[in-house]
């Protein structure tokens, strides 16, 4: 059965208890004891405690009280332990318990927090989104910009590239006009040549046929010096006349200082016939036939020079060039070289009255006739001339 105590008792207040249990006993008087002691000596030889039967009962009543409070001691620090342990479990249940509640709290706090994260997480993706249709919104408005500004620089361009293409068409235009004028040009002199180059196969082809009959024949007789010599030292006219090489030689440098063409039978000996002729004397007379067959010929205005001037030499519808000097002669008046229109171009002066009574202007640098349809007075010829077409000065220069 468990004792059952008023107070709690700790170890340190039950040491003391004993203590002052101890401390009641009663004392036996000093000088009873001495004498006692030495009685007991004196009797007994070693000494021997000698107590009353009243001091035993009191010590006995002492240790049995003494015993008893050890027992309760004893049993209430058994209590005391018991409690304790009982205080322990119930600390530690409540620990546990405050453990769980603060593990519980804290996995409410991480799911909230967790929540939390989640939420901004949402709310970042929201407005990463946002941002990211906004950046889209504005890459797609800068895009559609610069699609604005590229088709703007691709019309300015396209704008650019047909006035440049104009202005080529334009130069085009009059480089085949002068390319035509050229190939014309050079058709006449394609057509002189083979006409002469016909001529000439004709000629070949009689004078082969001649030939074959010379060589039958063998001997003829010169037109000139009326000696015989073989046909083959010899050179027949186109009217069947024989001529030897000196006669011929002479007949043809005898028309070249005369000035006049070299004739048989009222017909022209050719100057291929003179086979053993130089470069420079077939050219001299090939350049005075050409003379004599041009009607109105044109010859240098130099006074000290004056040679005949070829259609080769000329320079435009209105200029010729003489190569011997290098003078330049106006083909209307025959005149040295001046600039504006030729008193005596007639087709000219009378275009020139038709532009000043129409209003058309002249391209200071081309001298080529404008006419103005509409627009301002700012005009771009086809020479890239610009000048004011009110009154024709240079447009750079106006101020």
């Amino acid at each position: 059965m468990m004792v059952q105590c008023q107070r709690a008792i700790r170890p340190k207040d039950a040491r003391q208890y004993r203590q002052r249990s101890v401390s009641v006993l009663p004392r036996s008087d000093p000088t009873q004891d001495s004498t006692a002691s030495n009685n007991v000596e004196s009797s007994a030889g070693p000494l021997q405690l000698v107590l009353s039967r009243n001091t035993y009962e009191r010590l006995a009543a002492a240790r049995r009280a003494q015993d008893g409070l050890t027992d309760q001691v004893r049993a209430e620090a058994l209590a005391m332990k018991e409690r304790q342990q009982e205080e322990l479990r119930i600390f530690r249940e409540f620990r546990e318990l405050a453990e769980q509640e603060k593990r519980q709290q804290e996995e409410a706090l991480r799911q909230l927090q967790l929540d939390d994260l989640r939420q901004r997480m949402l709310e970042f993706e929201t407005l990463r989104a946002i941002e990211e249709e906004e950046r889209a919104v504005e890459v797609a408005r800068r895009r559609e910009t610069e699609a604005l500004m590229r088709d703007e620089a691709i019309r300015q361009r396209q704008a650019e590239q047909n006035r440049i293409l104009a202005e080529r068409i334009a130069e085009e235009e009059a480089r085949v006009e002068e390319e035509r004028i050229r190939i014309q040009e050079e058709e006449q002199r394609e057509l002189i040549r083979i006409q002469e180059a016909e001529e000439r196969e004709r000629i070949r082809i009689q004078e082969a046929e001649e030939r074959e009959r010379i060589r039958r024949e063998r001997f003829r007789e010169c037109a000139v010096c009326m000696e015989e010599d073989d046909m083959g030292s010899m050179i027949q006219a186109p009217c069947a006349h024989w001529y030897c090489r000196e006669d011929l030689q002479t007949a043809f440098h005898n028309a070249l200082n005369s000035r006049q063409p070299f004739r048989c039978c009222s017909q022209e000996i050719p100057v291929h016939l003179f086979t053993n002729a130089t470069a420079d004397f077939r050219e001299r007379y090939d350049l005075m036939m050409l003379e004599l067959r041009t009607p109105n010929p044109l010859y240098c205005s130099n006074r000290a020079c004056g040679v005949f001037l070829p259609p080769t030499q000329y320079q435009g519808p209105d200029n010729a060039a003489c190569r011997a000097c290098r003078s330049t002669t106006c083909r209307m008046c025959r005149n040295p070289a001046h600039s504006g229109i030729c008193p005596q171009d007639v087709g000219m002066q009378q275009a020139t009255a038709l532009a000043a009574q129409n209003g058309w202007r002249r391209c200071p640098r081309c001298s080529n006739m404008v006419e103005k349809i509409s627009g301002c007075d700012h005009m771009t010829c086809r020479c890239r001339a610009e000048f004011s077409y009110t009154t024709g000065a240079d447009y750079n220069n106006i101020v």
